[in-house]
């Protein structure tokens, strides 16, 4: 029997410490959060020990294996303890592969990754190959283990490839690479090291699939290299020619009407193509990645029009979490139409590179959270700027100041965790409130 320490009380903290209990193992579960902090504690298994509210100095006492879950940076003191007395720190994701039989596919970047993950898992449903889509999306990997093979469909964060180790994927997905959660990284180079951990240990029977139009995500591997692009035509690769997506390998073609795919935008003509080049890694025809692109909905808080009232389109769009993902929402908007509510907790953006497409697109920015500072003083000159701490208020101010045609945008280019448990809390807060917004009387 092995002891096992889990660092984390959220979900896949649990899932884990959940799974090894039941699996023979001794588990002691910690973190600094008291219990009330923690709701999903609530779902351990009665054998699983706590250490809760703090790491007592003894926790580490006998334990052969440390489990960390992504929220918790390496940099603690406990784990820098236990590296120093040489037990293995793993992630949760680490800990499922060891356990997990079948075909796995990892797909990371700063942005588009829930969705391109959301649209494979779509793909492969219609191919008939009964796909496990988890990880940084939906239920952790470890509570979707089974004992038989399967096609796993991962999401994963820069937090979870940190402490991987054996982790391999037969098919790995880098999207982009663009500045994010610089709060935790030193740079951006260590922010990239972290996302290119997703070709670790690939062989040559592999895939890894890269955007051809963001060096930073060209992998050094012996895997088979496949890549797409929205800019430009490939000799080998998917990519966006007119209206047309474009499949072209080993000099045949073949091609699906962009209009197909019902999600609008760059980004997610550039999602669409990565995951059909997976799909073709994985042997999936195109006729059912064709079906599976038009019957695809998109995921919550990605750019949903929420509602119209009085001619004022509503846009949540809560998972636009940096600035790349909220310029690329803006860059479809009318100029000058968009009442844009950005803040939130701080990653370290770089808000400035906002300003020329702000300038644009909105004619007014209302600020939340604890960025909002940082927000005003970096846009100040670029459109109205009006502080509203709280997402009522902006909600508010929103309703008062548009006018038919105008589209009020969240997409707060921050962190939720300022004010809210994650993107999707926030995205729902907000479209309460513009539901609850009255008719207007004509």
């Amino acid at each position: 029997m092995k002891k096992v320490a889990v660092f984390g009380g959220a979900k896949s903290g649990v899932a884990a410490a959940n799974f090894l209990v039941a699996r023979g193992e001794s588990v002691v579960l910690t973190d600094s959060s008291p219990a009330g902090e923690l709701p999903l504690v609530g779902d351990l298994d009665s054998r699983v020990a706590t250490a809760l509210g703090g790491h007592p100095a003894d926790l580490l006492e006998g334990v052969d294996l440390v489990v960390l879950s992504p929220g918790i940076p390496r940099t603690i003191a406990p784990i820098r303890d236990a590296e120093s007395r040489g037990i293995p720190v793993i992630s949760e994701v680490e800990l499922a592969f060891r356990y997990l039989e079948g075909t796995v596919v990892a797909i990371t970047g700063s942005n588009g990754k829930s969705t391109t993950t959301a649209l494979l898992g779509e793909i492969l449903k219609v191919a008939g190959h009964d796909p496990i889509v988890a990880g940084n999306i939906g239920e952790a990997l470890i509570s979707r283990v089974e004992e038989r093979p399967r096609t796993y469909v991962v999401e994963l964060s820069s937090f979870q490839l940190e402490t991987v180790d054996r982790f391999r994927a037969n098919v790995a997905l880098l999207l982009n690479i663009t500045p994010d959660h610089l709060d935790r990284y030193d740079s951006m180079d260590d922010y990239a090291a972290a996302k290119h951990r997703v070709f670790r240990n690939q062989t040559s029977m592999d895939f890894a699939i890269a955007n051809a139009d963001d060096p930073r995500t060209e992998p050094e591997t012996p895997a088979r290299v496949l890549r797409f692009s929205s800019k430009r035509r490939l000799e080998e690769g998917a990519f966006l020619e007119g209206d047309q997506m474009v499949m072209r390998l080993g000099g045949a073609e073949r091609a699906i009407e962009r209009s197909a795919f019902r999600l609008a935008g760059i980004a997610n003509a550039e999602n669409a193509l990565a995951a059909w080049l997976a799909a073709r890694a994985l042997g999936v025809n195109d006729v059912d990645v064709q079906i599976a692109l038009g019957s695809f909905e998109g995921l919550p808080h990605r750019m949903v029009l929420v509602r119209v009232r009085d001619s004022v389109r509503w846009v949540n769009d809560s998972k636009g979490t940096n600035v790349d993902a909220t310029l690329k929402s803006l860059e479809g908007m009318e100029d000058g139409r968009v009442v844009l509510i950005l803040g939130g907790k701080d990653k370290k953006g770089e808000f400035e590179r906002l300003a020329d497409v702000v300038k644009a697109k909105a004619k007014a920015i209302l600020t939340i959270g604890a960025a909002a500072g940082r927000i005003s003083e970096a846009l100040s000159g670029t459109a109205e700027i009006t502080p509203c701490e709280t997402m009522e208020r902006a909600v508010e101010t929103a309703a008062k100041s548009t006018r038919p045609g105008d589209t009020v945008l969240l997409s707060p280019a921050c962190a939720s965790f300022d004010q809210y448990q994650s993107f999707e809390h926030r995205g729902r807060h907000f479209e309460d409130l513009v539901r609850a917004l009255p008719e207007v009387d004509s």
